[in-house]
């Protein structure tokens, strides 16, 4: 019941590390897009500068990504290996 509870536990704790990589990349996304909008309205034009700012994003939304989830992953503590059964040496093998 313990190592269930521990197991539970870490998934939650991946899934919550997911969760964080998607929000820091959509918000790196959408700060992105809005940049990219007041460039447009400074130099009067309308998609070129959001274009360029949004496609500079990708890649750099995908490194942050990457850092802070290794970041996160190491602060996870490492496996329990599972007990080993005993067996008794009298009991008969099937």
């Amino acid at each position: 019941m313990h190592f269930e509870r521990k197991r539970r536990l870490k998934n939650l704790g991946i899934a919550g590390i997911s969760a964080l990589t998607g929000f820091v990349s959509l918000g790196i996304t959408l700060l992105a897009l809005f940049i990219g909008l007041w460039l447009d309205s400074l130099l009067g034009t309308r998609g070129p500068a959001t274009i360029c700012v949004l496609s500079l994003s990708v890649p750099l939304s995908l490194l942050v990504m990457i850092r802070v989830a290794l970041g996160l992953v190491k602060r996870l503590p490492p496996p329990t290996p599972p007990k080993p059964k005993n067996h008794s040496p009298h009991q008969k093998e099937e």
